[in-house]
């Protein structure tokens, strides 16, 4: 049993650096560290991240990184704000008992946070770790060795970050971060018994493991599953001047974290209307031929480079079916008549389908479906669609462009509410006090 000690006491460490057997010595420390949560105000933290945001979006190293601009848009104060008041009604809950006669809540931290990140959005973690400091929570944040760099670099950019007196290295003393083998189960067991609440993102395999993984008998579970995210465009769409628009913001979407993303779309359904399947191919062949000039591929993994080249082939081959794709592995375009969601390919590809109605589309929901990007424009069909899909489980129906913005609620669940205890106060009668 060997656990990877990455942070801890507001130091980074070197992959062998610093191992344990157990997280004993860093629960207790980090919950001793929580003690500062009672001397700063949730405002005072929310203006340190706002802070930590500019600063991101002002650093050309960082700003490059993948997801970072996003994170720095969402720690925008007044998205913070936003986010505790949805969530938590109130930012008075969080110091003091508060309601109407003598029935009072408060809301309390949990205390030990210990989430589990996956490795397909690089700053996912981030978006994790921030909302459970906000409302005085400790961590331990185990992070794949994919996400390790970039996490750990904003982790230290972070730390130097300062405000009023207030710096991010006072509120990090409450944050470790860790890494270990999956096929660990002593110590994936050890990080279990730990959390007084467990954060798990990540596919169904993973999900499935740390769920049944024996846990502290008050400890609550936060899952966010693997999902599946599309997009829609209804007639009345195509027929407006900014249907070009929507597309690019579609691409957009596609682009950003290379469709790994939960909320990335896979297919797209077009209800039947003034353009064809290919006419609108072309539309996308224009969009991604510019985006791909302005953000270029990384690289490619070698099995989703396979898929592509063995799905180009399929659909090149298929009468029924056309392909519209770049010279190299940068994007491809599927067309076809298939009413149905496609298992993903990811790396920018795209599969376009036509419908008769919008409606049709329904009987696609399961609960596995997470984000619809949705470009209905006539209201009455827009508010029957949304209605229909979310009742049968999907979360989220945004508009193209919107599809990977991280909001809340997110997958139906509002975190920072789970992130609390919800504690009442019966006052005695006011002659007693």
């Amino acid at each position: 049993m060997i656990i990877q000690v990455l942070f801890f006491k507001n130091k980074i460490y070197k992959l062998n650096e610093k191992t344990v057997s157990d997280l004993k010595e860093i629960k207790s420390e980090i919950e001793k560290s929580r003690e500062i949560f009672k001397s700063i105000t949730i405002e005072k933290i929310i203006d340190l991240f706002h802070q930590f945001g500019r600063e991101l979006l002002h650093n050309k190293e960082f700003i490059s990184f993948e997801g970072v601009p996003f994170l720095s848009n969402w720690l925008r104060k007044g998205n913070i704000e936003k986010i505790v008041i949805k969530n938590l009604g109130s930012f008075k809950v969080l110091k003091d008992f508060i309601g109407e006669g003598r029935k009072k809540v408060k809301a309390q931290p949990r205390g030990v946070i210990c989430h589990w990140i996956a490795g397909n959005v690089p700053t996912l973690g981030f978006f994790s770790l921030i909302q459970s400091i906000l409302v005085g929570n400790s961590n331990i944040v185990k992070i794949p060795p994919e996400s390790q760099f970039i996490f750990l670099e904003l982790i230290k950019l972070f730390g130097k970050t300062e405000i009023e007196g207030l710096k991010g290295s006072d509120i990090l003393k409450t944050v470790a971060v860790i890494d270990f083998s999956p096929s660990d189960t002593k110590s994936n067991l050890n990080f279990s018994l730990t959390a007084d609440a467990r954060v798990i993102w990540g596919g169904q395999e993973a999900v499935d493991a740390i769920s049944k993984t024996s846990k502290m008998s008050h400890c609550d579970d936060i899952v966010f599953g693997p999902k599946y995210s599309f997009g829609i465009v209804d007639k009345k769409a195509q027929e407006s001047e900014e249907f070009p628009k929507l597309i690019r913001r579609f691409v957009n979407d596609i682009i950003i974290f290379d469709q790994s993303a939960c909320s990335s779309p896979q297919v797209i359904f077009f209800e039947k209307g003034p353009l064809d399947l290919e006419s609108i191919g072309k539309f996308f062949e224009d969009e991604f031929k510019l985006a791909s000039k302005r953000f270029p591929k990384n690289g490619i993994d070698q099995f989703i480079a396979s898929k592509i080249i063995n799905i180009r082939a399929e659909y090149a081959l298929a009468p029924e079916k056309k392909v519209i794709a770049s010279k190299e592995n940068d994007w491809t375009i599927l067309m076809d008549d298939n009413i149905r969601l496609e298992e993903p390919v990811q790396s920018r590809t795209i599969f376009l389908k036509e419908v008769d109605s919008v409606m049709d589309c329904v009987d696609l929901i399961t609960p596995r479906i997470q984000t619809i990007g949705t470009a209905i424009y006539n209201r009455n069909k827009l508010l029957e669609f949304t209605d229909a899909v979310t009742y049968k489980g999907v979360a989220r129906c945004v508009l193209p462009g919107q599809m990977n913005f991280y909001d809340s609620p997110w997958d139906g669940i509002y975190f920072l509410n789970r992130l609390v205890r919800w504690v009442t106060l019966y006052m005695p009668a006011d002659e007693k006090l």
